[in-house]
C-alpha cells in the first residue's frame, strides 16, 4: 500500500471542516502555530479555494491552522489614522501584529509589535500605498463561522498533541 502525501492529509483535514465554504463567501487570514517551532508562526491570506491548494502544500505536520473569516486581522492602507489605532490595540492587549503582503501574494510578512518604537522601525519598510495586515494576536477559535482551527496530524496521519 503507497502511503499518502503530507498535502493529502492536510488536504482532507480541511476538507471536514467548512472552510471551503467560507472561502467561497469571504477571504481569510490563516495562522500556522508551527509545531516543535519555538513559537514559530507563518502567516497567510487566502483568497480562495485555489490558493488553498497551495497553502496546503505550505503547511507542516502537527501545525495548529487557524482560519479568520471575520476580519479581526485586518487590511488598510498604512496612515497616521491607522498608526493610532495599532497604538491603541498594543495598549490594550500588549502587542499587535502588523504585516503586509509579500511580493507572492501569499505570504504575509510580519512583526509583533510591542510599542511605538517597534512600529515605527516595523512601518518604515511601508511606502505611501502600502497595505497592512493588523490587529490584536488571535486564539484559536472554532465556532465554524468566524474562525476555523485544525490540528495537523504529522506525517503518518496521526493528530497528536504538541506545545504550540
Amino acid at each position: 500500500m503507497q502511503a499518502r502525501s503530507f498535502a493529502s492529509l492536510v488536504h482532507d483535514a480541511f476538507a471536514a471542516t467548512p472552510i471551503i465554504n467560507l472561502l467561497a463567501a469571504a477571504d481569510a487570514v490563516v495562522l500556522e502555530r508551527v509545531a516543535r517551532g519555538g513559537g514559530r508562526t507563518v502567516w497567510y491570506h487566502c483568497r480562495g479555494k485555489h490558493q488553498l491548494e497551495t497553502i496546503e502544500a505550505l503547511l507542516s505536520p502537527g501545525s495548529v491552522v487557524s482560519f479568520y473569516f471575520d476580519g479581526r486581522i485586518r487590511n488598510a492602507p498604512y496612515s497616521p489614522e491607522l498608526r493610532s489605532i495599532i497604538e491603541k490595540v498594543i495598549t490594550e492587549t500588549g502587542d499587535a501584529v502588523l504585516g503586509h503582503l509579500n511580493k507572492d501574494g501569499l505570504h504575509i510578512d510580519h512583526e509583533i509589535v510591542t510599542g511605538p518604537n517597534d512600529l515605527t522601525e516595523f512601518a518604515s519598510n511601508f511606502g505611501p500605498e502600502s497595505r497592512v495586515f493588523y490587529g490584536a494576536f488571535p486564539n484559536r477559535d472554532n465556532d465554524g463561522i468566524k474562525a476555523v482551527t485544525v490540528t495537523l496530524p504529522d506525517h503518518d496521519g496521526i493528530v497528536r498533541p504538541h506545545p504550540h
